[in-house]
């Protein structure tokens, strides 16, 4: 599946809104320092994500030597605890009074919304290294906004698609946390799983973080013929909830699939060895075997002590981005329109996940990856790649205007049931052509 271009007025969406942007003023340059603001969930139930951008981000710039073209780069770490409205407030800190030239990180989808939001206007780049919401690059979109790493429908799209086609799976029960990025991640997975067979998706949601699941896994109903649970969560929450699914046994009832971020390291070496064998499509996986990742995988092994995740490969990536735009600036970010300009011209091809391209709407198309929670021969789980879709971007394999002029994902949007969607939507001119793992 080859990204589709979007139509001449959108095509021209990045350049000619950095070149219009109303009220553009250029910062003055500082002389020796460029200052980049990395705003995320340094403590709180998404700690690890914020812990691992940070390990990736620092890579970046250690193999940098922490300058380029002559200036120091330096990072203000600032933690917004994953709440929204501390997120707003760390971000005009980091822009009022810390007079930052770009700001990275950002873990949640409504994190990376509300810091989009306050941001419009500023004329400073933004670079979400995690933040999933697709809006931020699409119909919220902004020209400063430039996403190199991925919507929570991407891989979701894929992984239903894959799901129905070759599982031959008719009905799913989803359990989720309610809140915009499992809204995303869900509403992916409804389009590809019904677009390709499936007939229903069953969404019950939670609140954040919750620790309690035994009634919501005691409701699952065993008896109305659903294929699988997709538990729609991550973090402490999806720890949680995996402990508790097997401990009720239902593992040995029905199948467990993840979203992308439920099995994750971390967090999956905290999980029980039950879970071997549950699926879930990401745009990493841990046996990657090529010379880009591993290289990475080698050098933040040696750094950290551990292997790294798709959080810790965004931040690396996002980092290296920002790095070699201020590269071919020689320096000077004293134009912002220039610096994202700069951004959108980087290539991006050696990507130790994949290569990766920008789309005309400043966001990812790339590898995704199905994968299999494996046990190596230490006892450890690990997740094994089983089929690859390449060049997948943020609107599937969908027109980019048809897929905008549907509703934003939401708690109930899209429709749950095959033939509540709208046709226009079940059918593509051409599909997703999933390859084996590694060729």
């Amino acid at each position: 599946m080859k990204y589709q271009k979007v139509g001449a007025a959108l095509a021209s969406f990045a350049l000619a809104g950095l070149l219009s942007a109303p009220g553009l003023a250029l910062a003055a340059d500082d002389g020796d320092t460029v200052t980049i603001g990395l705003l995320s969930a340094f403590t709180g139930p998404f700690a690890s994500f914020g812990q691992l951008q940070k390990e990736g981000a620092v890579l970046a710039l250690e193999e940098y030597g922490n300058q380029v073209a002559g200036k120091k780069i330096e990072v203000i770490y600032a933690d917004d605890q994953l709440d929204n409205e501390l997120a707003v407030a760390k971000a005009k800190q980091l822009v009022e009074q810390d007079k930052v030239d770009i700001i990275t990180g950002l873990v949640s989808g409504d994190e990376g919304l509300s810091v989009g939001d306050y941001m419009k206007g500023k004329n400073i780049p933004i670079v979400p290294m995690y933040a999933a919401s697709e809006d931020m690059t699409m119909r919220e979109g902004d020209p400063y906004i430039i996403r190199p790493t991925w919507t929570g429908a991407q891989p979701m799209d894929v992984f239903g698609y894959w799901l129905a086609q070759d599982k031959g799976y008719k009905k799913i029960y989803m359990i989720g946390e309610d809140y915009s990025y499992p809204y995303n991640q869900a509403g992916g997975f409804k389009r590809g799983f019904l677009r390709g067979g499936g007939e229903e998706v069953t969404t019950v949601w939670h609140p954040v973080p919750t620790s309690d699941y035994s009634s919501l896994i005691a409701s699952i109903p065993l008896d109305q013929g659903y294929d699988a649970v997709l538990y729609n969560g991550a973090g402490s929450d999806a720890v949680a909830f995996v402990k508790q699914f097997v401990e009720f046994g239902m593992q040995d009832q029905i199948p467990l699939l993840g979203q992308s971020n439920t099995f994750e390291k971390p967090d999956l070496d905290s999980m029980p060895a039950e879970i071997v064998g549950s699926y879930s499509a990401h745009l990493t996986t841990d046996d990657l075997d090529t010379p880009n990742w591993n290289t990475f995988h080698d050098a933040f092994e040696k750094r950290w002590g551990h292997g790294p995740t798709a959080a810790s490969e965004f931040a690396y990536g996002s980092m290296k981005m920002i790095l070699r735009a201020i590269e071919a600036l020689d320096g000077d970010v004293s134009d912002k329109a220039a610096l994202a300009k700069a951004m959108l011209a980087v290539d991006l091809s050696d990507e130790p996940r994949g290569p990766v391209s920008l789309d005309d709407h400043n966001a990812a198309v790339q590898n995704v990856y199905i994968r299999e929670v494996a046990q190596n021969d230490q006892g450890e789980l690990y997740n094994k790649g089983l089929f690859t879709a390449k060049g997948v971007s943020q609107f599937g394999p969908y027109d980019p205007a048809l897929y905008m002029s549907q509703p934003a994902d939401s708690r109930s949007e899209p429709a749950g049931k095959r033939a509540d969607m709208p046709a226009a939507m079940l059918t593509v001119e051409q599909d997703y052509e999933l390859v084996p793992f590694g060729q």
